[in-house]
């Protein structure tokens, strides 16, 4: 009889101990910066070779990739923020990219679309992790997927003759926080 009083106690008391550690929306967004940020965002047409990582350092690139349905780069594109462990790196609009050295160790990516365009935050924010290894360079692309209402994001790392097709393409971004 006992047996079954544990049993009962123990299935009444797990949706709390599950409750305890189920994630938030707002801990797995913890590597993106404060949501209120916003950038403005200019391209350079100038081609830039790859930058070295700094010694010790690793160097970051984040490509965007816009290609939801057919509609082509443009001033009417989002601008993606690009944040890592709690606070934004920069951002880049259309087909663009930009880089960024980090320290060595586990890293959190994240990328977002700046608020204000078209979506709720949490179907256009993406994350990654991954651990940087000083004196190397990773390349991550940030995608529109193709889904029907054209809203979403994807984010993954890609391999340096992918990255260096894109970076051929596609002009550098720089950014400044909007005051």
């Amino acid at each position: 009889m006992k047996w079954i009083c544990y049993f009962f106690a123990c299935l009444a008391l797990a949706p709390f101990a599950a409750a305890q550690n189920a994630p938030t929306v707002k801990q797995a967004e913890s590597a993106c910066g404060p949501f209120d940020v916003k950038f403005d965002v200019k391209t350079s047409g100038a081609q830039h070779p790859l930058a070295p990582a700094s010694v010790g350092k690793a160097q970051v690139y984040l490509i965007e990739d816009w290609v939801p349905l057919g509609v082509s780069a443009g001033p009417g594109t989002p601008i993606i923020r690009v944040g890592m462990d709690g606070r934004w790196m920069g951002a880049d609009q259309g087909d663009s990219y930009l880089f960024f050295t980090v320290d060595p160790g586990e890293h959190h990516l994240c990328v977002s679309w700046q608020p204000g365009f078209l979506a709720p935050p949490h179907s256009t924010t993406s994350l990654y992790a991954f651990e940087a290894k000083p004196d190397q360079t990773y390349f991550f692309r940030a995608r529109m997927p193709d889904l029907p209402n054209g809203l979403g994001i994807l984010l993954g790392p890609i391999n340096i003759d992918e990255a260096r097709l894109l970076l051929a393409q596609y002009p550098h971004a720089m950014s400044q926080k909007k005051k």
